[in-house]
């Protein structure tokens, strides 16, 4: 019966995705009478290219008023295909899915969230990304700002991820990064292109950080600089937000150049390296 009302559920998460021009198909479902669900061969078509999971595992999941109150799942070798990605990635982004679609690169995927939004708080227990010749992300934050949510409902989605965007706050916050593969994709495919090695340039990215940090005069213009300089030679970094300097994120990504800056002027944080 668990099985059933889960299968359920899921159709009715399929037949809402085609909506939006997304295709997802699944091998097989099955649930427990104590709320977890799998998911297994779980595919995500956006018609540019495909998500592919084993396996899902909905371990929990609710809603209060039409909001999402808690949600905590994994999901397991996480690979794409199809995606118009060339040899020569040239960012972040193109590195990260071209190294998907290689064989035998994978990632795993964790997350698990509270939301209140009578009592204006959500909490990001974990968001973690982590696989072999990729790297790895863990964040985890306290946030407010969800008072406008009520009464919009699970259907407005686009309206309530605008009414986030615009007046989420986070709080508390700590950002895990370590390269395993981006920065030396990326460093590969200049290196290709300008006929140099990849080491050259490393070494040349590393120099030109510091003497930027050199010539910085704000303190987290200095940390984000040895931040990178830490991830190009190959060390771990985790950033931890102060508690007494909140961050808007409304104001850091759609109020401009100028309020971009005047937030993060506010912003403190630690930075540490391993």
């Amino acid at each position: 019966m668990a099985s059933h009302k889960a299968e359920e559920a899921l159709e009715a998460m399929v037949k809402e995705s085609r909506s939006f021009g997304v295709d997802v198909t699944y091998d097989d479902v099955s649930a427990s009478p104590f709320g977890s669900a799998t998911i297994d061969e779980l595919v995500i078509d956006a018609g540019f290219g495909k998500v592919l999971i084993d396996e899902l595992v909905i371990e929990e999941f609710a809603e209060k008023e039409g909001v999402l109150s808690n949600i905590a799942l994994s999901a397991d070798d996480i690979s794409a295909s199809g995606f118009l990605i060339n040899d020569n990635p040239k960012d972040l982004y193109e590195a990260f899915i071209y190294l998907l679609q290689q064989k035998d690169n994978d990632i795993d995927l964790k997350l698990a969230l509270e939301v209140d939004v009578e009592d204006d708080k959500a909490e990001l227990e974990e968001f973690s990304i982590e696989g072999d010749n990729i790297g790895e992300l863990n964040v985890s934050m306290e946030m407010s700002g969800l008072k406008k949510l009520q009464g919009l409902g699970s259907h407005n989605a686009l309206l309530m991820g605008t009414v986030m965007l615009q007046e989420l706050v986070i709080h508390d916050a700590s950002v895990y990064l370590q390269d395993d593969g981006l920065l030396g994709t990326l460093l590969d495919s200049e290196a290709m292109q300008k006929g140099v090695s990849a080491d050259s340039l490393r070494d040349k990215a590393i120099e030109r950080g510091k003497k930027a940090k050199a010539r910085m005069s704000s303190k987290i213009e200095q940390q984000l600089a040895d931040a990178g300089i830490a991830l190009l030679e190959g060390d771990a970094i985790t950033l931890t937000l102060d508690n007494d300097t909140p961050v808007s994120v409304g104001q850091l990504f759609l109020g401009g150049e100028q309020g971009m800056q005047q937030e993060m002027q506010k912003i403190k944080f630690d930075l540490d390296i391993d």
